[in-house]
């Protein structure tokens, strides 16, 4: 997220230096005012434009995890204070904060402009209802026009006449525009900067119009001497405003800018194609090895499993997380070419893995998140798999995939539930819970920190828990896990195609160490 609020500041300067540099003096209104439009959104639209390489397929092998029990010897988990997270949510809380401020602002402003127009006497003069105000102010919104009655009524009308091309043109919606940016994104001063812009380019358009009725010179003293009340709204087209009267007449002056420097908006090609280089480019081979730096994976799990907890932290090191069951990496999609050599090599070396009788179903696309990190995505052919089991005999196999069965194994209790298979695990967590002895970690001699034991197990066709293993950071952990798993009651075992098969399962168990 700062990274595109960088882009997006860093793009808006250029914008904005170009148009001043380059464009601001030119008598090419409309079009300068088409260009401050687009380049505003697309500050906020070219950050989010990526190019993509073509992608390619790496298979892998899924794993499926029973949710994490996590044990600690007081039964109360004590998180770690997170000072990044606290930043972070701290800074969420204060961008919605601005934008409900900015929010009521703008409500403020609407409402002081609809007493406006319902407190004052009002003239509907077809395509614009002028509101004549107690005071001496000018100005127009949408297609309202408001003048103050002690206004001189020589210059009466060709001040409704100026106000009539904001109105024409539509000058509000442009204002609304960069209000609502402003509203969005509070703390970008550039968004104030372009409505300022915008604004004074309505003027000049304004009185390039009025002036084909009248003498320039007339014109000009009739802006000088009028003396106009100020309205402190920021969306609104102010026929006097000092601080403009000397640009605008200066510009008035100006004799009309020649057909050829047109050319010049033509340097929004080169500028747009750096801009998408820019947010397109790959990082180069060093940074990738810097930061994708060899770790514990972590699996995510998305919803084609049905578990509590989504994120997995793993034992294994390696240079790749792994997003399972629909979970999707946030990053941009890479190939295999795009590796340094050491993570082909990990790839490679990890392909035996592949090599079973639902390879053909599975296949990887390799992605890297923004900050560097790789990551696996596992793609599924769910409908073959399934098509391939169906057709297989499954009462000769002492084991099947978990995903294949049509009914799996149901803990004692859970029958009728209208989820059994949540149950299973919820009632699984729950005796690990209520048995396991975490006093024995006071003998131990381990650091204070959390400690993970595997368990592996398997329920047989009779439903019983049988070819128990268990691996963790001490021996006296791993043989309490046996004990606890060896204590479960007989189960109902899971059926496929009518016929009662053995299921295996995975259950880490994290113990908190004080």
């Amino acid at each position: 997220m700062l990274d595109y609020i960088i882009k997006v500041l860093l793009f808006q300067t250029l914008f904005l230096a170009v148009y001043d540099l380059l464009l601001k003096r030119e008598t090419f209104f409309q079009w300068n005012r088409t260009y401050l439009i687009i380049t505003s959104l697309l500050s906020y639209i070219i950050p989010m434009v990526k190019v993509n390489r073509i992608s390619e397929f790496v298979p892998q092998e899924y794993v499926v995890l029973l949710p994490e029990v996590i044990l600690s010897p007081t039964t109360t988990i004590e998180q770690s204070f997170d000072w990044s997270t606290l930043l972070f949510n701290s800074f969420q809380y204060i961008f919605w904060i601005g934008i409900m401020i900015a929010s009521v602002i703008f409500i403020i402003k609407l409402y002081r402009i609809s007493q406006l127009i319902s407190n004052n006497e009002k003239e509907n003069r077809g395509s614009y209802l002028l509101v004549l105000l107690e005071n001496n102010s000018a100005f127009s919104f949408f297609n309202y026009i408001f003048l103050g009655k002690a206004t001189d009524a020589k210059n009466k009308q060709q001040i409704i006449d100026h106000e009539l091309v904001h109105v024409h043109q539509k000058h509000s919606i442009d204002l609304i525009l960069f209000e609502l940016q402003r509203i969005v994104c509070w703390f970008n001063p550039f968004s104030y900067l372009y409505q300022n812009r915008i604004s004074e380019l309505h003027e000049f358009i304004a009185d390039s119009k009025a002036i084909k009725e009248t003498d320039k010179t007339i014109y000009f003293n009739k802006l000088l001497s009028q003396t106009f009340g100020v309205q402190n709204i920021s969306f609104i087209n102010l026929f006097f405003k000092r601080s403009l009267i000397k640009k605008r007449i200066a510009m008035l002056r100006k004799n009309k800018s020649k057909e050829l420097i047109k050319l010049k908006y033509l340097l929004l090609i080169p500028i747009l194609s750096g801009m998408l280089v820019y947010t397109s480019c790959e990082k180069n081979e060093s940074d990738k090895q810097n930061k994708n730096e060899k770790r514990l994976i972590t699996l995510y799990m998305g919803d084609g499993v049905k578990i509590d907890k989504k994120e997995i932290k793993s034992e294994k090191e390696g240079y790749f997380d792994i997003y399972m069951f629909g979970a999707e990496p946030k990053g941009k999609e890479i190939t295999y070419a795009d590796l340094t050599e050491e993570e082909k090599q990990e790839l490679d070396n990890e392909k035996y893995m592949f090599k079973n009788e639902n390879a053909k179903f599975q296949s990887y696309k390799i992605f890297e998140n923004e900050d560097g990190v790789k990551a696996l995505q596992q793609i599924i052919n769910w409908k073959g798999m399934k098509k391939s089991w169906a057709s297989k005999d499954y009462s000769n196999y002492e084991d099947v995939p978990f995903a294949a069965i049509d009914q799996s194994p149901i803990f004692p209790g859970c029958e009728n539930t209208e989820d059994p298979r949540k149950c299973f695990q919820d009632k699984v967590k729950e005796h690990v819970n209520d048995n396991f002895d975490t006093s024995i970690t006071n003998s131990l001699g381990l650091e204070s920190d959390k400690k993970k034991v595997y368990v592996q197990f398997e329920i047989s066709k009779t439903g019983a828990i049988t070819e128990i293993k268990a691996r963790g950071p001490h021996e006296a952990l791993e043989k309490e896990a046996l004990r606890v798993i060896k204590t479960l009651p007989k189960m109902v075992p899971g059926e496929e195609n009518g016929e009662k098969v053995t299921v295996k399962y995975t259950l880490p168990i994290t113990v908190l160490v004080e």
